[in-house]
């Protein structure tokens, strides 16, 4: 290798999003050690104004067009030679990828729901935040912080029952659900386990997933329907082939503003806190982790924040925010310090490990 292209290619590899995969070229090609510390040191000494494209994770729905609204413009305000790309996706499919391909990772951050939080500080998937590059998160109440010292909740949404109001009055007790009237007229699902751990409540146990699960054995002849997705969810409610469901309340609004026939509301005994958790994934060079974490901020900025309630219905993590006026009241929208001190918070931790367990049990218990 001589030295002028030497510099040719260190001028490129510096620039590339993908530095990893060109180190495993130049392996391939034979490049001696000499020249792979050069590259390794320009991995080190990039700066973050080199990056030139960011993979982030990203929920479907409205959420993706959220994010390219009200934090693009800022992203390429700050860091205008960075093109921030969304892999869009369940966090079911998305993280099985993602931690196959943790040796030659792409995704450098995203969000992530309680559970796939918690699964990922398990497998080593997540660094942590550095306080200095996400300064938008000391806004975020200490109450609702992700568990585990990674993470940072960015949106909430309370968890109740969906239902149609043309076939069903408000529901006033999770135990309402197993009323016999409903026969065939639920919908349930076999990898989320919220409508699981409020039966728990109501029966008496605490938010105890299998005792939860265990709970709705005697009335699993009312599950019409089993479900894997909140847009599908919404359209069997509206339809009329289901009445009623556990849901997350931002859907919920989200299916009715879009002319849907359904309603919300939290019964007595209360809701499940649902966060979404922005994470900084591990294994990428200093300069991509700090500019990840510096968009991700973006998601916790006023505008966004803001962008969230009124767009997607989702609840602000920003205790700067306030509801507006047209929301207050709305059981699917509440602020942080509500949602902190009357939503049941699940062990997700205790969870995460149990998933193949809990749902064969579901399997084996509510669909035989």
């Amino acid at each position: 290798m001589t030295t002028e292209t030497g510099s040719e290619l260190l001028h490129e590899f510096r620039r590339h999003p993908r530095r990893r995969s060109l180190l495993q070229g130049l392996l391939a090609l034979g490049a001696g050690g000499a020249s792979l510390l050069r590259f390794s040191e320009a991995l080190a000494q990039a700066s973050a104004a080199e990056v030139a494209q960011l993979t982030i994770f990203s929920q479907p729905g409205i959420v993706p067009d959220i994010l390219r609204d009200a934090t693009l413009p800022m992203a390429r305000d700050r860091f205008p030679k960075t093109e921030i790309r969304f892999e869009i996706g369940s966090n079911a499919a998305g993280y099985p990828r993602m931690l196959a391909q943790r040796g030659n990772p792409v995704v450098s951050g995203g969000m992530f729901n309680d559970i796939f939080a918690q699964r990922g500080i398990a497998d080593g998937m997540w660094t942590k935040f550095n306080p200095d590059f996400v300064p938008n998160a000391t806004h975020v109440p200490q109450a609702i912080m992700t568990p585990g010292g990674f993470g940072i909740p960015f949106h909430l949404s309370p968890v109740g029952i969906m239902y149609n109001p043309d076939h069903v009055e408000e529901p006033k007790s999770w135990a309402d659900l197993w009323d016999p009237k409903y026969r065939g007229r639920v919908s349930m699902w076999d990898a989320w386990y919220d409508g699981y751990i409020m039966a728990a409540v109501a029966a008496g146990e605490g938010p105890d997933l299998e005792a939860g699960i265990k709970a709705w054995a005697p009335h699993k002849a009312n599950i019409g329907a089993w479900v894997n997705s909140p847009v599908a969810e919404a359209d069997l409610v509206s339809r009329g082939e289901v009445w009623l469901a556990p849901h997350w309340g931002a859907w919920a609004a989200q299916a009715k503003a879009q002319g849907k026939k359904v309603a919300f509301t939290v019964p007595k005994e209360g809701g499940v806190q649902w966060a979404g958790h922005m994470q900084v994934c591990a294994g990428f060079s200093p300069a991509v982790t700090e500019l990840t974490q510096r968009y991700l901020d973006t998601w916790l900025s006023d505008e966004c924040q803001r962008a969230w309630i009124e767009r997607g219905f989702f609840s602000p993590a920003s205790t700067k925010i306030e509801i507006p006026e047209a929301l207050r009241g709305n059981p699917a929208v509440m602020t942080a310090s509500d949602a902190a001190s009357r939503l049941v918070r699940p062990d997700y931790a205790a969870l995460g490990p149990q998933m193949p367990r809990m749902t064969s049990l579901i399997n084996r218990t509510l669909k035989g």
